[in-house]
């Protein structure tokens, strides 16, 4: 899969593609301005787009890929980075074309989550954003919106190794349990959670829900 690294800043937009590339399932370009990652989406690369919030023409750049000034190349989905634990106002959302807002501080772990649910069409926010502006995100039914069930010591810890990129066998060998106990837990995580898949609790651990395509 393709990712592309907008950021004006050289050592963030760095680190981040090393972050990402190192994980060795991605392709990853950075670059430092918006007028590269059209040229990226206009060489047919299909990605998904990590760009800063504060990237200069990052406004043109969320138009375009959404299809209007790249022939052939409809919905391309980005992903704003910007400051961690930044709590956005309910009266204000994302801009047109952009398809969530991650941390620029956030670990390969979380943002190799974030780049499979993006691709998936889903979108990434903050957690504190969806609980206070009460978005819809993937959450179990039988809860209110915004209210998270409390975890037991052991849930939160098989969550945290989940949020590492864990495997059942690798939690159980961590933490001592059997196959079937650590499915029990993760199943139960999903339920309080609210989230219904993996990659979903992955991304929970590190503070960041999907909201569903």
């Amino acid at each position: 899969m393709n990712v592309s690294i907008a950021h004006h800043h050289p050592l963030i937009r760095e680190a981040l593609a090393q972050s990402l590339s190192g994980r060795g399932e991605f392709a990853v370009a950075s670059h430092g301005d918006v007028d590269t990652v059209l040229a990226w989406a206009r060489s047919g690369r299909r990605s998904v787009v990590l760009a800063s919030q504060t990237l200069p023409g990052v406004g043109r750049l969320l138009s375009a890929l959404k299809g209007g000034d790249v022939p052939g190349r409809p919905g391309v989905p980005v992903a704003l980075l910007g400051a961690a634990g930044v709590t956005r106002p309910a009266a204000v959302g994302l801009p047109p074309g952009a398809s969530g807002h991650l941390p620029e501080d956030a670990d390969a772990s979380a943002l190799s989550h974030a780049v499979h649910a993006l691709a998936s069409g889903a979108a990434v926010l903050p957690a504190s954003w969806i609980r206070h502006t009460g978005a819809a995100a993937v959450r179990a039914e039988s809860r209110e919106p915004g209210v998270l069930l409390p975890l037991s010591a052991r849930e939160r810890e098989v969550l945290v190794l989940l949020g590492q990129g864990l495997t059942n066998q690798q939690i159980g060998k961590r933490l001592g349990l059997g196959a079937g106990t650590v499915k029990s837990y993760i199943s139960a995580i999903y339920t309080k959670c609210g989230v219904g898949n993996r990659v979903q609790a992955a991304l929970f651990a590190h503070g960041i829900e999907v909201l569903a395509a």
